[in-house]
């Protein structure tokens, strides 16, 4: 009987697992075996609303980066290759970009922000992590932030979530929000789906894809009025994943500056000899961990130097310099 009832517990927690993590599991088999399933219904949908702000409690409580089993899993087989032709083409495979070692500059521009703009904060687990210090930082100053960073989200599925169509939808409701803060990235060195082809990370058509769709944000912004800063995604543990992360900025640096944005640089300052590092020296040359076990995300100290870096471009407008 004991046994019995051992077995019920166990079945009915992992469907409660499975409905909280429906989208996420989506997004995973659709990201690595290219198998699409995105159920939608209202009970899933509020189980995943349900997940979201277990998170969000979770995050305020503990001041700890989010990561979910299945990012961890997802970002520790990015170099596993599975060949899936599930009756749609894939693109053959064409390294155009090479990572390159250092993109690295600093940008010495000043933003003089009024007390009536805001900020929109959108990225992935790593924004989540980073706008628990951006939003302490920025209120501090006597700014309003609007927060939408979400995890297991980028711009290589749209299918499971869709910046640019969030990103409109905010700027139109609230025109006071004038600077579009963006930290993505570790989520999309997969292949892209796009007219029923699967087109391969790196390849030509998946370049042309990717870019497309940075700078689809970036003119979104412009639409509304809205300054970009684009931070660098920061050196990672996994040397495989590195070099595909510096692909993506190389992307996100040339658009951003094309587009007379601001690309918020962080290899700088999170890497030793250009090199992952878990620690940093602080102004006082003391060690700090700023990033966490899993060598992606950032611990809370990691975090507010991501939001300081931010600071440094601005600088809050004199309401008496006029009179």
């Amino acid at each position: 009987m004991q046994v019995i009832k051992f077995l019920f517990i166990l079945v009915v927690v992992f469907v409660l697992v499975v409905l909280v993590m429906n989208k996420s599991i989506s997004s995973y088999l659709e990201q690595k075996y290219h198998i699409i399933f995105y159920p939608q219904n209202d009970i899933l949908n509020e189980a995943d609303a349900l997940k979201v702000k277990l998170e969000q409690v979770r995050m305020i409580l503990s001041n700890e980066s989010i990561m979910t089993e299945f990012e961890v899993e997802k970002e520790e087989n990015l170099s596993v290759k599975k060949e899936q032709n599930l009756s749609l083409v894939l693109e053959k495979p064409e390294v155009i970009i090479g990572p390159e070692a250092n993109i690295s500059f600093i940008d010495n521009t000043k933003l003089e922000v009024s007390l009536n703009e805001e900020f929109l904060l959108i990225g992935d687990s790593l924004m989540q992590g980073v706008a628990v210090a951006l939003n302490k930082d920025l209120k501090a100053l006597g700014l309003k932030v609007v927060d939408l960073s979400k995890q297991n989200t980028g711009l290589s599925y749209k299918s499971y979530f869709d910046w640019a169509k969030e990103t409109t939808k905010t700027l139109q409701n609230n025109k006071n929000i004038k600077y579009l803060i963006v930290l993505l990235g570790a989520n999309d060195p997969w292949d892209i789906k796009k007219g029923g082809i699967y087109h391969r990370f790196n390849s030509k058509s998946w370049l042309e894809i990717y870019t497309q769709r940075v700078d689809e944000i970036l003119k979104i912004a412009a639409k509304y009025n809205a300054k970009v800063l684009w931070y660098e995604v920061p050196p990672v543990k996994k040397e495989d994943l590195n070099k595909k992360l510096s692909i993506l900025n190389q992307i996100y640096s040339q658009e951003i500056l094309k587009n007379k944005g601001i690309f918020i640089n962080t290899k700088l300052f999170f890497s030793k000899n250009d090199a992952y590092s878990a620690y940093i020296k602080d102004e006082n040359n003391k060690s700090i961990k700023v990033r966490s076990d899993d060598g992606v995300h950032f611990t809370p100290s990691g975090a507010k130097e991501m939001s300081k870096l931010l600071l440094e471009y601005i600088k809050i407008k004199d309401i008496n310099a006029s009179f």
